[in-house]
């Protein structure tokens, strides 16, 4: 599961040196691959409205030793240094977005307040941090209790643990199962826990929950029939990116075809959580 998970997000990748509209989304341009949300303040739909909620979590300035668990291009990394300050560690699977994010680092002369490692979130972490920061990322875990076990077992005591992500209902209309299942299953998702979820295995893990946000309002799905017509075209492209090596960035466009859809019918919660060790 590691290994296709890893694939997927270097064929992710390699599609961004082909197609600019791509790119917008894909993180290449501003490092991040998180959701865009409305800033209500500005009106601003952008990657980066996340942080307005993230920021108050954060330890005080430059006494962060933070960890993203899934730092894709490193945005989260770079900006929480320039905000935050601190030092701070990222991991991914992705051999692309790993070398991608060691450049940028480079380029910036960062490298010795940021480190970017070639490794799963499930894998013993080297290190104490006294925050871990994980957007969109926990959602591919095969196995949550044991993801969260081993990020908890690298979090200081009074250290925070932030999770945003999306977050399926435990109960759902039969008529949301085929593009839950089939979202899941385009995404590499194989469990996609509930917010309740996420919250019984932290308390057992020994976190207490101290924040909760709904995001979702913040989001701008399309109409059904938007989404009809994009699937329709979406799939009609599906033969020929697979004959070109890019049967998972076909996978990757029609499971978010399918997660905006849940997100517009309240099936799936786009969910912040933020606990305390």
């Amino acid at each position: 599961m590691t290994q296709d998970v890893s694939l997927y997000y270097d064929e992710l990748h390699r599609w961004t040196s082909k197609d600019k509209d791509f790119q917008v989304f894909s993180g290449l341009e501003n490092d991040t691959i998180h959701r865009f949300l409305i800033d209500s303040d500005t009106d601003k739909f952008s990657p980066d409205t996340v942080y307005k909620f993230i920021d108050p979590f954060m330890p005080p300035h430059g006494a962060s030793r933070g960890l993203d668990a899934g730092c894709g291009y490193g945005g989260t990394c770079f900006r929480c240094l320039r905000v935050h300050g601190g030092r701070w560690t990222g991991v991914t699977i992705s051999e692309e977005q790993w070398s991608y994010a060691n450049g940028i680092a480079k380029a910036r002369g960062l490298e010795g307040a940021i480190q970017f490692r070639l490794a799963s979130y499930d894998a013993p972490l080297s290190g104490r941090y006294n925050v871990i920061v994980a957007i969109e990322s926990l959602i591919h875990s095969a196995d949550p209790e044991r993801t969260l076990n081993n990020l908890v077992a690298s979090l200081d005591a009074g250290g925070r643990l932030i999770i945003v992500d999306d977050m399926p209902l435990d109960e759902t209309k039969a008529a949301d199962a085929e593009y839950i299942a089939g979202f899941k299953q385009a995404w590499r998702c194989p469990v996609a826990l509930s917010a309740p979820g996420w919250k019984a295995l932290a308390q057992a893990a020994g976190l207490r929950l101290i924040a909760e946000q709904d995001f979702s309002h913040l989001m701008k799905p399309r109409a059904e029939a938007d989404l009809d017509a994009a699937l329709i075209d979406l799939s009609s492209q599906r033969a020929e990116k697979t004959k070109q090596g890019f049967e998972r960035l076909s996978d990757a466009e029609i499971g978010g075809l399918h997660l905006e859809r849940l997100h517009r019918r309240g099936t799936v919660r786009y969910i912040m959580l933020v606990f305390e060790k």
